[in-house]
């Protein structure tokens, strides 16, 4: 009888010690069920980096280039001035055909293509006239130009020169045709270290 006792105590107490780990293992959630032949859930992608904005070599170099502004047609061959400033118009404006027909023909030193390219990184020329001198010659007119530009480079360099222009104009009452115009025979041109208010000759030496 004591022995029975004993044994349904020990069974007891043996229910009760497990009772809590029971409890506390059906509490643990179970996980999700997974649909028969469903592919499991890829990780979400992380948002691509926007591309770093490259500036547009055409924008970047309008923004380096010296502010300049075209200015407007000029062409007049009524007096040596005039003949000169129509010149420069026409390198400012980049119309070097136009530039070149002001030259005499035997004043086309090299031919247009060399012509062009010898302003091919000039942006702009300001330009100073002297007083101008003239003589008469067989049948023509000469003149001579004392004068001074300032040459401004696509990098922003500045540079002063100054120097001469002699120009002619056969006598147009005895002209024929092709008529010839006022035009340029040579003009020289050498750096000036002064500024361009400053470097204008006073006038041409002889030739």
């Amino acid at each position: 009888m004591n022995y029975r006792h004993l044994i349904l105590c020990s069974v007891a107490g043996l229910a009760l010690s497990l009772t809590p780990a029971l409890a506390q293992e059906a509490k643990k959630p179970e996980p999700p069920k997974q649909e028969t032949g469903a592919k499991p859930a890829a990780p979400a992608a992380a948002a691509p980096e926007a591309p770093a904005t490259k500036e547009a070599p055409a924008a970047k170099e309008a923004a380096e280039a010296p502010n300049q502004s075209v200015p407007d047609y000029l062409d007049d061959r009524s007096t040596p001035e005039q003949l000169v400033k129509s010149y420069y118009n026409a390198i400012n404006r980049q119309e070097y055909a136009r530039a070149y027909s002001y030259y005499a023909e035997e004043g086309h030193t090299q031919a247009f293509p060399q012509f062009q390219a010898g302003y091919e990184n000039t942006v702009s020329v300001v330009l100073r006239l002297g007083k101008v001198e003239s003589e008469g010659a067989a049948g023509s007119t000469y003149w001579s130009l004392p004068l001074a530009i300032e040459s401004t480079q696509k990098d922003g360099k500045r540079t002063v020169y100054n120097g001469c222009y002699r120009l002619r104009l056969a006598n147009a009452a005895i002209q024929g045709v092709p008529f010839v115009p006022l035009s340029i025979l040579d003009g020289t041109l050498q750096k000036f270290e002064k500024p361009l208010d400053q470097s204008v000759p006073e006038a041409c030496e002889a030739p």
